[in-house]
């Protein structure tokens, strides 16, 4: 069985947004995988650097899940454990689609924080 990583808090880039309160909805872009042991997962919560911006200065490592610990990025080798890993640590899954372009798709899981 996989352990993931259980934290209080999730960090994008360098914002937690477990403890940011403008933070409420998220998107998370899980794209082809990066190698056979993990996939490409991006993050938008609104930031200014995001998957659908079109600027120079856009910078995909503000839209990846850091461990506050390593300050590395968080690999997962699954959209279940990417799953997993946000219901654990308060984020309710509550919708997903599904893009397809030419040969690739690209899946849209979209969660909402859990009020205490």
């Amino acid at each position: 069985m996989l352990a993931l990583p259980s934290v209080s808090q999730i960090v994008v880039g360098n914002v937690d947004i477990n403890k940011a309160d403008s933070v409420r909805i998220i998107e998370v872009l899980i794209a082809e995988k990066l190698s056979r042991k993990s996939v490409n997962v991006f993050v938008d919560f609104g930031q200014k650097s995001n998957f659908r911006s079109g600027y120079l200065d856009n910078n995909s490592d503000n839209q990846r899940i850091i461990d506050p610990e390593t300050k590395k990025e968080i690999r997962f080798t699954s959209a279940s454990a990417l799953l997993n890993f946000m219901e654990i640590n308060n984020w309710e899954h509550y919708d997903t689609a599904v893009v397809r372009d030419k040969s690739e798709q690209s899946f849209y899981y979209y969660f909402r924080k859990r009020i205490k």
